[in-house]
C-alpha cells in the first residue's frame, strides 16, 4: 500500500468505492477523497473533491480542510478559473470567512487572491490611499460589515434623517472604492437583531433601532440601484465619482438579513462566539456566507449559469406522461398536483429574470408538445421554452444538442430530472453540467433549487428579462440555416437590422455586462467597470459602439460593443504603420484609432455583424482624421474563435509582443495561459466593402458629433453598402465569404464548447 493511502487509512479505490455508491457523497468523504488524491499527486482530483464538499453542505473544520487542499493543489492542478483579486474589509473577525472564500469561489469558477484587512479597519483602509489595500489594487471588495457598526441609535427623533445619514456613510465608502480603486462592491446587509427591547410593537415604531436597520437596508438597495422607493429614478453622482446616473452599477448584495432569517437568527449570531472572538456570524455558518458571496462575485463577473435544462416527467408534473395520458398526470388539483405547480411558478420566475429554459425528455415530441398547449394547469408554456428537446436519445445526447444549438457552453447549463440514473449519467458523460438532485418530494423541488446559488444574477437588463425570446429565435434561425440553400439566403432571410445606440444610463449596465462576461468573440477579454467605460465615452478622442441587432424572429438586444482611442505614433511605431500600407513613404508620424475592446454576443456570431462593425470603425477613424485603423488580438483559451479576424478583415500584420500584464498576456480573463498579443493595421483606404446582409440604422441623437456622415436615421430603408473604396487587389472572395463565413462555420462547434 502506497505510503499516502496508509495515512489516509483507507486505499483511494475503497474511497471512490463509497463515494460510487451515494448520489451525493457526504462531505466527509470528500474530504478525504482530496487529502488522499492530494497525497497521492493528483492534483486536480484533489481539487475537484475539494470542490465537491461545498456542494455536499459540511461543517467549518470540513470547509477549511478542503480549502487547504485547494491552497495547495489549485496551481498545479488543470483547472480554468477567472482570477480575481479580492479584498475583505471586514468590522468583525473574518479570518475564517477570508479563508473559506477561495474555496467557495473556485465552486463558482473564479480564483481569487484574498487581502484582509485588520479587525474593524475596513474604513480607514477605504480612506489612506497609502493603505495595504491600495497597494494589493483589488478587482472587488468585500464589505463584511455588522449591525453593531452602524450609527444609527436606539430610539431616533428623525427617522428618516437617520436613515439617509447613515446611508450616506456607506455609499461614500462606494465611491471611493469604485473611483479611486475601480473596484466592484460586494456588500453585506445588516442582520436585524432577533431581540428587540420594543417586541412587536417595533412594527408599529419606526424610530426603533430594528425598524431603523431594516430601512436602511432598503436605502442602500434604493441607493445602488438609483431608484427610490416609489420605483422612480434617482441621480447620482458624476463619473469621476464613481457612480452614474442611476446609482452605482459596480455594487451588489449579500442578503444577511434572509440568510440569517433562512437558518434562524439564533443560530446565525451566537453570543459567545461575539463575546469571545469578535465574531458576528457563528462558525458553523460562515461556509453558507462564503458560498453566496462567492456566487454574488461569480454573477458580478458574468460566470453565473445561464440555462436551466428540465426534465418533464415526474418532474414539471407527476406521473409518467406516456403512460397516464394528458388527464392522469399530477399538475394543479391535490397536494402532489399544487406542488409540481409551485414548481413551474417558482421556474417562471426565474424565466422572468433570465434564465433560459430548456425541454430536455424521453418522450414523444408531438405528446410532450400537447401537455403544455392544453393542460389547464401548466404555468409554463412553450413560449417559455427557448428550446424544447423531446426524443428518445439519451440525455447527455440532448444536453449536447441543446446547448449546440442555443449557443452556449455546456459550463453554462444546469440539470434538472428527478431520476437519480439520469442524473448520474449526465454528472458522468457531461462533468461541466451542474446537476440539482432533486428530494424524493415533489413538495421540496422549489426548495432544491431555491437553494443553488449559481443562477445569481449581477445586474437585470432589459436584455436579460426577454432572453428566453432571443435563445428561441437562435433556435429558429438554426432551423432556418439548415433549410437554406446558401449562407447568403440564409443571412437575408433573417432581415436583420443593427441599431447603433448612445452610451447612456440605460445601456451602461448592459454594456458593462458584456464586457465582464463575453468570452469567445472578444479580441483583447480587456474587463472594465461602470465608471472607467462612461469616462472614456466622454473623451472626445475615444469612440464607443454599442450595437442593437434585431432579425425578423427576435430584437436581440445590445450584442456589441468596440471601444477605440485616437493615438498619434512617432518614430519606429509610425514607420511599421506606413510600411504596412498607411501611404506612399513612411513619415515620422502616424494617427491611428486604436481598437482597445471588439466583443460580441455568442447570440450573434457568424452574421456577418463584424463586417458591418469593421465599417463603422472605418467610419469613426475618418471622423477622427485618423489615417488607419489599428486592432489587437490576444489569445486566451475560448477566444480562437477570432483568431483570423482582423486579417480576414483586410488588416496586415504590424507585429506581435510577448505575454506580459493585465489584459495583455499572462493569463487571460478566463485564468488559462495567455499567448503572445498580435498586432494589426487596415489603412482607412484599404477598407473593404460590407456585405450589405444588415441594415445599419443609427439610434445615436441627431445632436452627437460622433454621427458620421451617411448615416441612416431610424425608419424603413432597405439595406445598404457603406461608401467604401473597393476591396484590395489581394482580397479573395467577397467580404462575406472572407470574414464571416469561417466564423459561421466554426461557430456554433466552438461557442458551444
Amino acid at each position: 500500500m502506497a505510503d499516502s493511502e496508509r495515512r489516509s487509512g483507507r486505499s483511494i479505490a475503497e474511497l471512490a468505492a463509497a463515494a460510487a455508491s451515494v448520489e451525493v457523497p457526504t462531505a466527509g468523504l470528500c474530504r478525504d477523497l482530496a487529502l488522499a488524491h492530494e497525497r497521492a499527486g493528483d492534483h486536480t482530483a484533489a481539487v475537484r473533491w475539494a470542490l465537491a464538499l461545498t456542494d455536499a453542505g459540511g461543517d467549518l473544520a470540513g470547509w477549511t480542510a478542503a480549502a487547504g487542499v485547494l491552497r495547495r493543489a489549485l496551481p498545479a492542478a488543470d483547472l480554468r478559473l477567472r482570477p480575481v483579486k479580492v479584498a475583505v474589509l471586514g468590522s468583525y473577525t473574518t479570518a475564517q470567512f477570508a479563508a473559506l472564500l477561495p474555496l467557495a469561489a473556485a465552486r463558482a469558477g473564479v480564483a481569487v487572491e484574498v487581502y484582509e484587512c485588520g479587525y474593524g479597519q475596513y474604513r480607514q483602509e477605504v480612506l489612506d490611499p497609502s493603505s495595504g489595500l491600495y497597494g494589493f489594487g483589488p478587482d472587488a471588495v468585500v464589505l463584511a460589515v455588522h449591525a453593531g457598526d452602524t450609527a444609527l441609535p436606539a430610539f431616533a427623533e428623525d427617522p428618516d434623517q437617520a436613515v439617509r445619514a447613515e446611508a450616506a456613510r456607506w455609499t461614500s465608502l462606494w465611491e471611493i472604492i469604485v473611483s479611486r480603486l475601480g473596484a466592484r462592491v460586494i456588500q453585506h446587509t445588516f442582520v436585524v437583531p432577533e431581540v428587540d427591547p420594543f417586541g412587536h410593537l417595533a412594527r408599529r415604531t419606526p424610530a426603533a433601532r430594528s425598524s431603523l436597520l431594516a430601512a436602511l437596508n432598503t436605502a442602500l438597495g434604493e441607493a445602488a440601484a438609483g431608484t427610490s422607493a416609489s420605483g422612480t429614478s434617482t441621480p447620482g453622482a458624476s463619473v469621476e465619482g464613481g457612480p452614474v446616473e442611476r446609482g452605482f452599477a459596480g455594487v451588489s448584495f449579500v442578503d444577511c438579513e434572509r440568510l440569517a432569517a433562512t437558518v434562524g437568527k439564533r443560530d446565525w449570531f451566537d453570543p459567545r462566539y461575539w463575546h469571545r472572538a469578535k465574531q458576528a456570524v457563528a462558525l458553523g455558518h460562515v461556509p453558507a456566507l462564503a458560498r453566496h458571496t462567492a456566487a454574488v462575485l461569480g454573477a458580478q463577473l458574468g460566470v453565473s449559469r445561464k440555462c436551466l435544462v428540465l426534465d418533464l416527467d415526474n418532474t414539471l408534473w407527476g406521473g409518467v406522461l406516456g403512460e397516464e395520458g394528458l388527464a392522469g398526470i399530477a399538475l394543479g388539483d391535490g397536494p402532489v398536483g399544487e406542488a409540481f405547480s409551485a414548481f413551474q411558478e417558482y421556474i417562471a420566475l426565474l424565466r422572468d429574470r433570465g434564465v433560459i429554459l430548456a425541454v430536455c425528455s424521453k418522450n414523444n415530441d408531438a405528446d410532450a408538445r400537447e401537455a403544455f398547449e392544453r393542460h389547464p394547469a401548466m404555468r409554463l408554456r412553450l413560449g417559455d421554452i427557448a428550446m424544447f428537446s423531446a426524443s428518445w436519445d439519451d440525455k447527455p445526447t440532448q444536453i449536447r444538442r441543446i446547448a449546440h444549438t442555443l449557443g452556449i457552453g455546456l459550463e453554462s447549463l444546469v440539470f434538472v430530472d428527478d431520476n437519480p440514473a439520469e442524473r448520474e449519467v449526465v454528472r458522468q458523460l457531461l462533468p461541466e453540467v451542474d446537476v440539482i438532485a432533486l428530494p424524493r418530494d415533489p413538495h421540496e423541488y422549489v426548495r432544491a433549487l431555491a437553494d443553488y446559488p449559481f443562477f445569481e444574477p449581477g445586474v437585470l437588463t432589459s436584455e436579460d428579462t426577454s432572453r428566453t425570446e432571443q435563445y428561441r429565435a437562435r433556435a429558429q434561425a438554426a432551423e432556418l440555416a439548415a433549410s437554406a440553400s446558401s449562407l447568403e439566403e440564409f443571412h437575408r432571410g433573417l432581415e436583420m437590422t443593427a441599431t447603433v445606440v448612445p452610451l447612456d444610463e440605460l445601456t451602461l449596465p448592459r454594456v458593462v455586462q458584456l464586457i465582464g462576461k463575453t468570452n469567445q468573440f472578444n479580441l483583447t477579454t480587456r474587463r472594465r467597470g461602470a465608471a472607467e467605460v462612461a469616462e472614456l465615452a466622454a473623451d472626445p478622442s475615444s469612440v464607443v459602439l454599442c450595437l442593437r441587432l434585431a432579425d425578423r424572429f427576435a430584437d436581440h438586444g445590445l450584442v456589441a460593443v468596440v471601444i477605440a482611442r485616437r493615438q498619434r505614433e512617432t518614430g519606429a511605431a509610425a514607420v511599421a504603420g506606413a510600411g504596412a500600407g498607411a501611404g506612399d513613404s513612411a513619415e515620422a508620424d502616424l494617427t491611428v484609432l486604436d481598437v482597445d475592446t471588439w466583443l460580441m454576443s455568442c447570440r450573434v456570431i457568424g452574421r456577418t455583424l463584424e463586417n458591418e462593425i469593421a465599417g463603422l470603425i472605418v467610419e469613426e477613424a475618418r471622423r477622427l482624421g485618423c489615417a488607419a485603423v489599428r486592432g489587437h488580438y490576444l489569445p486566451t483559451a475560448k477566444n480562437a474563435l477570432v483568431a483570423d479576424l482582423y486579417p480576414r478583415l483586410g488588416f496586415d500584420p504590424i507585429g506581435s509582443r510577448g505575454s506580459g500584464g493585465s489584459g495583455e498576456g499572462g493569463e487571460g480573463a478566463d485564468g488559462a495561459p495567455g499567448g503572445e498579443r498580435t498586432d494589426w493595421l487596415l489603412p482607412v483606404t484599404h477598407a473593404q466593402r460590407s456585405p450589405g446582409l444588415i441594415r445599419i440604422v443609427d439610434g445615436r441623437p441627431a445632436g452627437d458629433s460622433r454621427c458620421g456622415p451617411g448615416r441612416q436615421e431610424p425608419g424603413p430603408q432597405p439595406p445598404r453598402s457603406r461608401e467604401l473604396p473597393e476591396p484590395r487587389p489581394h482580397t479573395v472572395g467577397t467580404a462575406e465569404s472572407s470574414a464571416s463565413a469561417p466564423i459561421m462555420e466554426r461557430a456554433m462547434e466552438e461557442v458551444a464548447g
